[in-house]
């Protein structure tokens, strides 16, 4: 992607998927230090640095002490987190209806780009973000039109067929794509924060 960088329609909503089980981690993942702050907290600020009309996070019934603590969103509870990423998505579509894009994050990627996000919220249509091994995920973004399929989202998204272009948007830095699934990710993000 080049050229200048459009600042987001203010009718964008942006969702930080927050209810994932971290079994792998062995649980409290997103409440768990990451250079001074809770991990969760690092992914949040970027997000309110991008400015959407609208900041949302889907959390489990349990909700993390992070997501507590942010002013100004709106916490949706996701009571089924065994159903994955797809079911937070759903969520997230649910209650961004009436908004003409949204932008989905994850909670456990410390390093997402605030200009990245904003990219993906100004574009138009679907984006995707591309990643070092070809593949395509999140955070993405997605138009109005497409919010009805997300509602009845089964798997991943990246691997429908949407029936329309895809766009692919690499970040910044790669690095920015780390997620934190186990205690030796998360060591890795606490040295790339701190510039060890």
């Amino acid at each position: 992607m080049s050229g200048c960088i459009r600042m987001p329609d203010p009718g964008v909503a942006i969702a930080l998927l927050a209810a994932g089980r971290a079994e792998r981690f062995g649980g409290g993942k997103l409440d768990a230090l990451c250079a001074g702050k809770p991990l969760g907290a690092w992914a949040a600020q970027a997000v309110e640095a991008a400015k959407c009309a609208f900041q949302l996070v889907v959390v489990p019934t349990a909700c993390p002490a992070f997501a507590k603590e942010l002013k100004g969103w709106s916490l949706v509870t996701n009571t089924a987190p065994e159903e994955g990423i797809a079911g937070s998505i759903r969520i997230a579509a649910t209650a961004a209806q009436g908004f003409s894009r949204l932008v989905i994050a994850l909670a456990d990627m410390p390093l997402i780009n605030t200009a990245h996000l904003r990219a993906l919220a100004a574009a138009d249509g679907i984006v995707f973000t591309a990643y070092p091994d070809g593949d395509r995920g999140v955070p993405a973004a997605f138009p109005a039109r497409c919010f009805g399929r997300l509602i009845e989202l089964k798997g991943r998204a990246a691997r429908l067929d949407w029936g329309e272009e895809i766009t692919l948007f690499s970040p910044p830095s790669p690095q920015s794509l780390l997620d934190v699934d186990t205690a030796d990710d998360l060591t890795r993000a606490q040295a790339l924060l701190i510039g060890e």
